[in-house]
């Protein structure tokens, strides 16, 4: 897998300087206040810039959340594959995909902002339509991930698995939420031990079918 793999484009180069700016000011804003607070009032303030022109750039509040989701999820999921290619060797990289999810969930303003978009992305058929392509490709990226070298019938058997794996780290991110103390190693260090039984046991009921 690579970049032009990840369905979510990045917007940014099709802005202009201002709108740019913009743009980070409401990233910065949400990540440190909350939806509530991204206003055009709070955003022209954080950039510097006239409320007007949020509206001549983005059209609207929506067209601005448009761009912003789009850049967030496109950022984050740069980030993911670069950390789940950076291995090569099969069980190497199901270690680092798994290592991935248990960082991220300890990003507790990373998943803040995530949460905080998720009320508004899911009531909007646009967004909703672009969440739904990005966690089809979370689970592809895991499915990839866990046994990189299947052919694509072995890979569409490790969907569920795959599934399993992205609840599992937003569950947990959750949870963190709620209460950084949280402890989570030894919850991945478990799922990490049924993932490599789960692929093992895939593997021999393969061989005994063949």
């Amino acid at each position: 897998m690579d970049k032009t793999d990840i369905p979510v484009k990045d917007p940014t180069p099709h802005l202009s300087p201002t709108a740019s700016v913009i743009l980070e000011a409401a990233k910065r804003i949400l990540q440190r206040d909350g939806f509530a607070h991204l206003t055009f009032e709070a955003i022209a303030g954080e950039a510097g810039e006239h409320p007007s022109l949020i509206r001549y750039h983005f059209g609207s509040k929506a067209g601005l959340i448009a761009v912003l989701v789009d850049s967030v999820m496109h950022l984050e999921s740069l980030a993911i594959l670069a950390t789940v290619s950076s291995s090569e060797e099969g069980a190497e990289r199901r270690r680092a995909l798994l290592r991935m999810h248990r960082d991220i969930a300890r990003e507790l303003d990373a998943y803040r902002m995530f949460y905080d978009l998720i009320p508004h992305v899911v009531r909007n058929d646009d967004l909703r339509a672009r969440f739904r392509a990005l966690f089809e490709w979370y689970r592809d990226l895991d499915a990839w991930a866990l046994s990189p070298d299947a052919d694509p019938g072995w890979r569409e058997r490790l969907r569920p698995l795959a599934m399993l794996t992205v609840a599992l780290a937003d569950g947990v991110a959750l949870q963190v939420q709620a209460d950084p103390r949280l402890d989570i190693d030894a919850a991945f260090d478990l799922w990490e031990a049924m993932v490599e039984r789960q692929l093992r046991e895939m593997a021999a009921s393969s061989s005994v079918s063949e």
